[in-house]
């Protein structure tokens, strides 16, 4: 089950997060569970892996503004990251960049 110890062993900034769900527990993880089980992750895996960039790069924009507002900062500072590089059609090895997002945002849905 996913806690609010849990999360912040994960590096979740859960104070930030319960702030912008006005200090409710239980909006926040229900929040928490819309944004994590949002299908533009499946999306975004789907068009990384098929060489879509510019339909990744939009995937990957909509996700930045969700787990950003849910204060997920272990997936939001790779997001942040992989979304700038998309932006600039930069060369790079997306898929890889998105295996450890894609494993902590699968952990985390696991445990809700």
């Amino acid at each position: 089950m996913l806690t609010i110890e849990k999360l912040q062993s994960y590096g979740v900034n859960t104070k930030e997060g319960l702030a912008r769900c006005l200090g409710k527990e239980a909006f926040f993880f229900r929040m928490l569970g819309l944004g994590l089980k949002n299908a533009a992750f499946d999306k975004l895996g789907e068009n990384l892996a098929a060489g879509n960039l510019d339909e990744a790069f939009e995937q990957a924009h909509a996700l930045k503004g969700v787990v950003g507002n849910l204060a997920l900062t272990p997936i939001y500072n790779p997001l942040a990251e992989m979304t700038e590089m998309l932006r600039a059609k930069k060369d790079a090895d997306y898929v890889a960049m998105y295996a450890p997002i894609k494993e902590l945002r699968d952990k985390l849905v696991a445990e809700l």
